[in-house]
């Protein structure tokens, strides 16, 4: 019997969901492919078709956050009329807000990630395309109403927010104050330092100051460079092989 994608879909985030449960216990390498599936109430070789590894589980849990912040943004019916900056916020904490129930399984997914940088980096990509690909709508969006100045460098943004975004889940996860209050304060006031960044259009100055500082100081120094790596006369500098001074 064919399955329609509606049925496909609800499998898939019920094998997620479960994935989450029996990882967190048990830790990722420990956990099984069949001891998931038996969570998730599904076949051994069926949970093959939707994640053939446990690695594409891990990461796919990763994806479905975002694909759950993206709708929850877009069920708030007057989110165009926020700043950019409160935007950016409540993208932040929507993040950390659907992350909470799954906070631990989180911490294993930094852990995997920064163990194996190469393949994290590889794996991750999905979900860091679906968090920036909000950030540039809200780029765009403020540039365009004449909120915020067109942004040297624009392309470079969504990328320094995702490490932005990075940095306060790893605070997050190692943040034991009640109601994470030290996390809700290091939202609160580095928000207000990227809002007078897009306000201010930093991040362009300061990469044209660096461009500038480093070209004119390589064109200052280009003929000791140039005689640093000429290559001397051998013939003449050198001695004969094991013939004495």
């Amino acid at each position: 019997m064919k399955i329609n994608a509606q049925d496909q879909q609800l499998t898939r985030v019920r094998i997620l969901e479960a994935a989450v449960d029996v990882i967190t216990i048990k830790g990722f390498k420990s956990a099984t492919m069949r001891e998931i599936a038996k969570q998730a109430q599904v076949g051994d070789a069926t949970i093959y078709n939707y994640f053939p590894t446990k690695e594409k589980l891990l990461y796919g849990y990763c994806e479905y956050v975002q694909q759950q912040v993206m709708l929850e943004l877009k069920e708030i019916s007057d989110f165009h009329e926020y700043s950019v900056q409160e935007q950016l916020q409540q993208l932040v904490e929507t993040n950390l807000r659907v992350w909470l129930p799954a906070r631990e399984f989180l911490q294993q997914v930094f852990e995997i990630s920064f163990a194996e940088p190469v393949a994290g980096f590889t794996n991750i990509a999905e979900t860091k395309r679906l968090f920036t690909a909000m950030v540039v709508d809200m780029l765009d969006a403020a540039v365009e109403a004449g909120e915020i100045p067109d942004q040297p460098y624009r392309e470079l943004l969504p990328r320094l927010f995702w490490d932005y975004m990075t940095g306060i889940m790893a605070y997050w996860l190692k943040d034991t104050s009640e109601g994470f209050a030290n996390t809700t304060q290091v939202i609160d006031r580095s928000m207000e330092l990227v809002a007078n960044i897009l306000q201010q259009g930093m991040v362009g100055k300061l990469l044209d100051l660096a461009s500038f500082l480093f070209r004119t100081h390589i064109m200052s120094h280009m003929d000791s460079l140039k005689n640093l790596y000429q290559a001397p006369d051998l013939a003449a500098a050198k001695r004969r092989f094991m013939e004495g001074k």
